[in-house]
């Protein structure tokens, strides 16, 4: 036999080998408690994130149910409601550990937008009461600005760690 006759064949028994392993490992997905103790499984009790006027929510399942929100203004603990019933469940410590990290990072960020927000209003204020912007309002005025602006990767890191926070939250109702 051709050296490419034997690779076919290599090739051919390898895939033959394979082929009950892949047909077996489209299992039903992994059923786990939620907060209540009631059976849950991906569809039903799966976190995701969904934006809202005033910050990112956490929602539950299919439906959407909000369980948190991490607010651009004044954030909150997100953690609990990552936690669910099962001590035991795998990427729990990771999942509470981003969502604090989120938090960390939002309250920075949150600082910044609202002093940015109160410097550029009280600017904005002076200028207008003084029918003309003096060169104090303008820096008042470029203070809040950079002050937001500086807000910004805050804002985008706490998102992209209440993302792993609930990734990791969700790894529980995998195979």
């Amino acid at each position: 036999m051709s050296p490419t006759g034997r690779a076919l064949l290599g090739l051919l028994v390898l895939l033959a080998g394979t082929a009950p392993r892949i047909g077996g490992a489209q299992a039903t997905p992994a059923t786990r408690r939620d907060l209540r103790g009631a059976s849950c499984d991906y569809a039903a009790c799966a976190l995701s994130i969904a934006p809202t006027w005033n910050g990112l929510a956490v929602v539950r399942g299919v439906r959407g149910q909000r369980v948190a929100n991490l607010n651009f203004f004044w954030p909150g603990d997100v953690s609990r409601a990552l936690v669910g019933s099962d001590a035991a469940a795998p990427g729990l410590d990771s999942a509470v550990a981003q969502a604090k990290r989120a938090v960390r990072i939002r309250r920075i960020g949150a600082t910044l937008t609202d002093a940015g927000l109160a410097v550029a209003a009280a600017g904005a204020v002076r200028a207008l009461s003084a029918g003309r912007a003096r060169r104090s309002d303008e820096i008042l005025l470029g203070a809040g600005a950079a002050a937001l602006g500086l807000s910004v990767p805050f804002q985008f890191g706490a998102d992209g760690a209440l993302s792993r926070a609930v990734w990791w939250h969700n790894v529980r109702y995998g195979r």
